[in-house]
């Protein structure tokens, strides 16, 4: 692979007290260069050369806050044979703990080998994940499907036998492999934020979405006020206190008694930032519902909804719900002003004209700016901290819904979900002009665009839960139900929601899909726990991540910890015994003893769920 024509390496490096080693791919031959440090033989003048006359852009994991500084911190110092091969593991191994130590301001002592610039850089941890969702490299594995999960099991923090030093250069190269593969997954991302850096001549490689956000943001803000980022990093506009009166929009009011009382305590209330702290909860039309600093959801028993021939089930959501209130209504921080919400509005007519045009690139670009502001809205550490501002469009933007809500329920809808920004309601088809007149009638008060999707059915566990059933045909999956696994996002059993989908959608019975399902991975889960605990399996000690299915011939998976005298136990699994496949092989599902019936109860458990009369199945 290579990025604006230059070649793509791939590495990692592994750290001990008396071994140091870094193994590096050539993603264009796949052709491996490993480099050791330890008692049998100092490769530092090599690794060093390597570094520094290969024109090569150096992919990592983490490697922008782990990795390059130890790799600038050798260039600085053991360019020559200076220093023999104890003094230089004993040296790095120091560095690393320093890096990884928790203590406040530690970055003072390693930040000169952190912004180095010895080399081009790219890191895929950085560019995937925001600083709060960030998961190791070996959730990644797992949740890649990578055939090796296996830890290297060892006290990090003592030397590495010798008779082991071999097994550590394969997990190193293991890891390499597997981030290999990530950046093969990843090159639409990096297609995108090459064109980022040609249009806006910022570098944003190792960014992720938000951080491009704002990096364009900033960028345009700045050519609009003729001022330095000197002149606003500094700059805050901080509230302890909120009244929520001085928050909402004046025109919003209700004819509803229970929504005119609402109203009446919102206004009487006083917030403290953050999404904690206010909530109201009470029942509009049979629906239980809670509105607060978080958002608005309704909360909802499982339900199956298919809308009877004269009816029609719709979801309608406001388009761009934050931003749009952000420039109708200047919801901009303070000691940013005006100048910013013009900024804004700009990128969100450029932004409109790349998606008319077919410009897929920019028109993504500039999403990625406009959806960077709210969640910086409440970052304190941010030059567009403002709490007031993403309380006004936090609650104006809920109590908007209700009003919306409102208006249908008077036609004789029936609201089924509110969340966030948008409603799933059943519309009688005789209303449906009607329904269509208040859209508009709403959209010219809220100065909102609103957007309609006709559903065929929707088969509700839980707000967050459900699948639907689009008119052409197409799924809707969220929460339990979804079928794919998401990078990062831990690993769940796909066989159970497909059985699922598949009784409802098909009329295939449970056992039938299940049985039949002859990949692997669909049955597959993973569990990671916490440094306060211990994994065992088969009385051995194991991984703190691993990666397993429910079997029938294997045993449970335990994890402990002590509690002064005793250990506390517990069953990991506890429906179940397992089978550990950290490592995938080729054995046949017909051979693996796997355990249908812990994934034929898990399924039916959903099923029971949302259709209880269904007794008879069971």
């Amino acid at each position: 692979m290579q990025i604006n024509g230059i070649p793509c390496y791939v590495y990692d490096v592994e750290v001990f007290i008396n071994i140091f080693h870094v193994t590096i791919l050539n993603t264009e031959n796949n052709e491996l260069y490993k480099f050791e440090v330890s008692d049998r033989t100092n490769q530092i003048q090599e690794l060093v050369s390597f570094f520094l006359n290969n024109a090569v852009y150096f992919v990592g994991y983490n490697n922008i806050h782990y990795d390059n500084p130890i790799i600038n911190y050798c260039i600085k110092y053991f360019s020559t044979g200076k220093y023999d091969a104890e003094t230089i593991c004993k040296s790095i191994f120091n560095l690393s703990r320093t890096i990884t130590s928790r203590e406040d301001n530690n970055l003072q002592l390693w930040k000169e080998y952190k912004y180095a610039n010895n080399f081009k850089t790219l890191d895929l941890l950085t560019m995937l994940f925001s600083q709060a969702l960030r998961v190791s490299l070996k959730e990644m594995q797992v949740t890649m499907h990578f055939k090796n999960v296996e830890e290297f099991v060892t006290d990090w923090d003592k030397p590495l036998s010798p008779d082991r030093y071999d097994d550590m250069i394969l997990y190193n190269i293991n890891d390499v492999m597997s981030t290999n593969e990530l950046l093969d997954r990843s090159k639409s991302l990096i297609s995108l934020r090459l064109s980022i850096q040609k249009e806006y001549n910022i570098n944003v490689l190792s960014k992720d979405g938000v951080g491009i956000g704002t990096e364009i943001l900033k960028q345009k803000y700045l050519q609009l006020t003729n001022k330095t980022w000197d002149d606003i990093k500094d700059l805050r506009s901080p509230m302890d206190y909120i009244p929520l009166k001085d928050v909402i929009l004046p025109q919003i009011s209700y004819t509803t008694p229970i929504l005119q009382s609402l109203l009446e305590r919102l206004k009487m209330a006083v917030v403290s930032p953050g999404r904690k702290g206010l909530e109201e909860t009470f029942i509009l039309d049979g629906t239980k519902i809670s509105v607060g600093v978080g958002g608005i959801h309704s909360k909802n028993e499982p339900e199956i909804i298919i809308p009877k021939d004269d009816e029609l089930l719709l979801d309608t959501d406001a388009a761009s719900l934050y931003p749009s209130l952000l420039i109708e209504y200047g919801f901009v921080p303070p000691h940013l002003g005006k100048e910013f919400l013009q900024v804004y509005s700009n990128i969100r007519t450029e932004r409109l004209e790349a998606k008319h045009n077919g410009n897929k690139d920019k028109n993504e670009t500039l999403k990625l700016a406009l959806n960077a502001v709210t969640g910086n809205y409440q970052n304190e550490y941010s030059w567009l901290y403002s709490p007031y501002a993403v309380m006004q469009v936090r609650m104006n933007g809920q109590l908007l819904l209700l009003k919306l809500a409102e208006m249908l329920i008077a036609i004789g809808c029936r609201i089924i979900q509110y969340n966030t920004d948008g409603l799933f309601l059943i519309c009688k088809k005789n209303k449906k002009e009607e329904y269509d007149k208040v859209i508009k009638e709403f959209e010219q008060f809220s100065r909102l665009t609103m957007e309609t999707e006709e559903f065929k059915g929707l088969y509700q566990l839980a707000i967050n839960d459900y699948f639907a059933v689009t008119k052409n045909g197409t799924i809707k999956e969220k929460g339990c139900f979804i079928t794919s696994t998401k990078l990062g996002k831990g690993l769940t059993p796909k066989i159970i929601p497909k059985a699922v989908i598949n009784f409802f959608i098909n009329g295939t019975p449970i056992e039938e899909t299940i049985k039949s399902c002859v990949d692997i991975r669909d049955f597959l889960m993973s569990e990671k726990t916490g440094k306060q605990w211990n994994v065992e399996y088969m009385n051995m000690p194991q991984q703190r991540i691993n990666r397993f299915y429910a079997s029938t011939n294997g045993g449970y998976l335990w994890k402990w910890k002590t509690d002064n005298i005793t250990k506390q136990y517990q069953n990991m699994l506890a429906a179940s015994g397992v089978t550990l496949l950290n490592k995938l092989d080729n054995l046949s599902t017909e051979n693996r003893n796997i355990n249908y019936r812990y994934y034929i109860y898990e399924a039916y458990k959903l099923l029971r769920a949302l259709k209880p009369l269904q007794l008879s199945l069971f």
